[in-house]
């Protein structure tokens, strides 16, 4: 994958659950936004994506960590 544009207003504003992209273990993964809080350090999401063992994690991720997936653009995500 190439390089994404994460924006912290983007995990508030995305209904959920939503198909993004998300920063781990050093690379971008396909996932899902399935939920958010907004903490004072900012937004944070709760993510499921596929690790590199093929099985579903989930995890809750700085919001800094999450982009839209290059297809979907700035359209709603579904």
């Amino acid at each position: 994958m190439t390089e994404f544009e994460p924006g912290t207003e983007l995990v508030s504003r995305l209904p959920l659950p939503s198909h993004v992209v998300v920063r781990v273990d050093g690379q971008w993964r396909r996932g899902w936004l399935i939920g958010r809080d907004h903490e004072k350090s900012g937004w944070t999401a709760m993510v499921q994506y596929e690790g590199d063992d093929g099985t579903e994690r989930t995890e809750r991720l700085p919001a800094d960590r999450i982009a839209l997936p290059e297809s979907e653009g700035t359209e709603r995500a579904s």
